[in-house]
């Protein structure tokens, strides 16, 4: 046995060494790197021997083994003669480790990514073909010297979010690039391109100013695509507007909007790195603002969706700022407009009315990025697109987070520039102001593109009629009977549609306000239901003042407050019908003595309901007569009306000739309102005859009956017609309205 021994060790171990051999070739075969597996990044760069400088800097950042590792990166690989471009261009002779730490980080992104998928924007459900032209880059900026807003050195982090700072996020910096599927895609080219880059050649295959040369190089941790300029991080639209002076009055107005707030997280971590004690505040700015332009980020609303959008902020210059100044301070200032003030005055402004200021310098900022060849097709913050043109661009930068364009012009916003924008700015009227924007009346009436004639009413006139606003109670800051308030506001806010501003001054006419109520005008002087109802003849009209037009209307500036009528539409009936030659006298007399649809008591109509609006169309005493030879009307022996019938079926005859008479809208010789309406008959299944409204315009309106006949209103200066009542119109016709059942 002991002879044996050595003998069968030796067998054993042959087969355990056998055995062992073939278990690494197996693992190797399995486990191993593939041959045809394409070596890194960094060492194919390496190979190539055209990019040493960019190695260099990528050694100094110490990103070599990043980049000869795992991982998975698209790079954008600056060849050396375009570093030899660099540094003649920036009167360099070599670059220090923090600048190449900036151009490695930046020239990385994270995926690797051929060409055919950096237009694509990656979501969480998958790729968007053709909607992306950014990706985010390694390239972030860290805690930086600034001061608080009492002008204390502080260490600083940029805000991350729109209105907040989130430790966790590092900000980075987004790399653009412009190629065929996105601008295809979106519909811009090389003009928007070149807009930007006027020195660099459109391939449609761009990063930034650089071409792509040589695309799709597949490495083991990413692809790697070769450019003929070297890319530097471009600065924020926070970090470029602070640094140019020109703009130093928009930027003051920036500043109002930032908070400095202590951040423990980053205050540990950046005195961890430094070993310093200091303390970091994160720089936010308000949520009021449309964006943070600070924030590198996009909107957040997917993880990558910096991808597909980025911002644009219209930054006017010093002088246009203290041109527009003028209309921000036209009712604030103290005196004249001095050079050089107007900033001091803005910024009391802003301390008085901060609406004001938030509404200047929003109307200048955009959550999308505004194309040159789009300026006019992009909506602002505040919903408006851009009054200004590539013209008015002094100075345009294609920036890390947006689009900058300095303009020799300020945005005339539409808070300022429309019907809304008097009663905005005039602190005369500050109530009212509070009031449209509480009751929700005020984006129609800063719409450019409606049309409006607004009559103010002063503070002093809506305090004596029991309405203030007051701020400390915010959920409902208009005090007062809101139900009044708002019939009040809505006859005062009156839409044109597509006509023009009428000429007060000299010409005369109908106008419905918004609530379906009526104003007149007639040279020089306005009025309404209740100003009509006043007994002294001087107060029923009211005198315009002044009226200042706008980009979509008129404000006119009245004396008093056009009131709106309590009285029953009877009493405005019986006002023409107390004389037997009255317009209305016959009419009426069949009215109040029918038990059926009048209350004597209260005068109200049966049919007409408080709240709905209506137009009565009341037969001259001629056409009356007219009816009752026809025998639609009750009639005495000698052929003259029955006034006071006790017949039922001649009560019933009284009942349907007044209530066909009756439409149930209201309708004016303004010329805009043609068609079928409602009447307050109605036959025994229900349905209501109708009146059909066949022409309308200032001085004509035609009715047509069942019948087919044609009836007119009465337009003459001497006829009542367009008479004002409780939300209805009341009118004179010529003939009467016949119905069939």
């Amino acid at each position: 046995m002991s002879k044996n021994l050595p003998r069968i060790l030796t067998v054993c171990l042959t087969i355990i060494v056998l055995l062992s051999s073939c278990r690494k070739k197996e693992f190797d075969e399995f486990y191993g790197r593939p041959e045809t597996l394409a070596d890194p990044i960094y060492q194919q760069l390496q190979v190539k021997g055209n990019f040493s400088k960019f190695l260099e800097c990528v050694d100094k950042a110490g990103y070599k083994e990043t980049l000869s590792a795992a991982g998975s990166w698209t790079v954008f690989a600056p060849t050396d003669e375009a570093f030899a471009i660099y540094l003649k261009d920036n009167n360099l002779s070599e670059i220090n480790a923090d600048l190449a730490s900036a151009i490695v980080r930046y020239s990385m992104t994270y995926d690797g990514e051929k060409i055919e998928r950096l237009s694509d924007n990656l979501t969480a459900r998958g790729f968007v073909k053709n909607a992306g032209f950014r990706r985010r880059t390694v390239y972030y900026d860290f805690v930086y010297d600034g001061t608080d807003n009492n002008g204390k050195p502080i260490k600083v982090i940029a805000a991350n979010r729109n209105g907040s700072y989130l430790p966790t996020d590092f900000n980075n910096k987004n790399l653009p690039y412009f190629l065929a599927p996105f601008m295809s895609f979106t519909g811009i080219g090389a003009v928007d391109y070149n807009y930007f880059y006027p020195s660099s050649e459109f391939t449609g295959k761009n990063v930034g100013p650089a071409r792509i040369t040589q695309e799709d190089i597949v490495a083991e941790n990413g692809v790697i695509h070769i450019i003929d300029r070297v890319l530097t991080p471009p600065q924020s639209i926070d970090q470029y507007i602070g640094a140019k002076s020109q703009y130093s009055a928009f930027k003051s107005l920036l500043d109002k909007y930032v908070t400095y707030n202590l951040n423990a997280d980053i205050s540990r971590r950046y005195q961890v790195l430094t070993g310093k004690t200091d303390n970091v505040y994160a720089k936010n700015y308000s949520a009021l603002l449309g964006f943070s332009p600070n924030n590198e980020n996009y909107l957040k609303d997917d993880a990558n969706d910096a991808q597909i959008g980025m911002y644009t902020l219209f930054a006017p210059t010093d002088a246009a700022v203290e041109a527009y100044a003028k209309v921000l301070l036209k009712y604030y200032a103290k005196s004249r407009l001095q050079p050089g003030d107007y900033k001091a005055q803005l910024s009391e402004l802003y301390a008085l009315r901060p609406d004001i200021i938030r509404d200047f310098v929003n109307s200048h900022f955009y959550r999308t990025a505004v194309w040159p060849g789009k300026f006019n097709s992009v909506n602002s913050f505040l919903g408006e697109v851009t009054k200004l043109n590539p013209g008015n661009v002094v100075d345009k930068q294609f920036l890390s987070n947006g689009l900058f364009y300095g303009v020799n012009e300020a945005q005339n916003a539409n808070s300022f520039a429309t019907v809304y924008g008097k009663v905005n700015l005039d602190p005369t009227f500050y109530i009212m102001k509070q009031a449209m924007d509480v009751l929700g009346y005020t984006i129609p009436i800063k719409t450019a593109s409606l049309k409006y004639v607004i009559v103010p009413i002063p503070d002093a006139t809506l305090v004596s009629l029991g309405f203030s606003y007051d701020p400390f109670f915010p959920s409902a800051p208009i005090r007062g009977d809101l139900t009044i308030l708002r019939r009040l506001l809505q006859t005062h806010i009156i839409p044109l549609g597509d006509r023009a501003v009428p000429n007060f001054a000299t010409g005369s006419g109908i106008l419905e306000a918004s609530n379906g109520e009526y104003i007149k005008y007639d040279k020089g002087f306005i009025f309404s239901a209740g100003t009509q109802d006043l007994a002294a003849a001087s107060d029923k009209t009211i005198k315009i003042d002044s009226i200042v037009n706008a980009v979509n209307g008129a404000d006119v500036y009245a004396t008093r407050v056009l009131a709106y009528t309590s009285l029953p539409v009877s009493k405005h009936i019986e006002r023409y019908a107390l004389t037997t030659t009255d317009p209305y006298y016959s009419f009426f007399q069949y009215l109040k003595n029918n038990v059926t649809l009048y209350n004597a008591t209260s005068g109200a109509i049966q049919g007409i309901t408080d709240g709905s609006f209506y137009s009565i169309f009341i037969p001259t005493n001629t056409a009356i007569q007219a009816a009752v030879t026809a025998g639609l009307l009750p009639k005495l022996a000698n052929g003259s009306p029955n006034y006071t019938p006790t017949d039922a079926s001649d009560i019933s005859k009284v009942s349907k000739f007044i209530q066909y008479h009756i439409i149930k809208n209201s309708v004016a010789s303004d010329g805009q309102k043609t068609g079928s309406f409602e009447t307050l008959l109605k036959d025994e299944s229900g349905d209501a005859a109708k009146v059909t409204v066949t022409t309308n315009t200032t001085n004509s309106l035609i009715l047509r009956d069942v019948t087919n006949t044609s009836v007119n209103v009465l337009l003459g200066a001497a006829d009542r017609s367009n008479v004002l009542s409780n939300r209805t119109v009341i009118h004179q016709i010529n003939s009467y309205l016949k119905y069939q059942f």
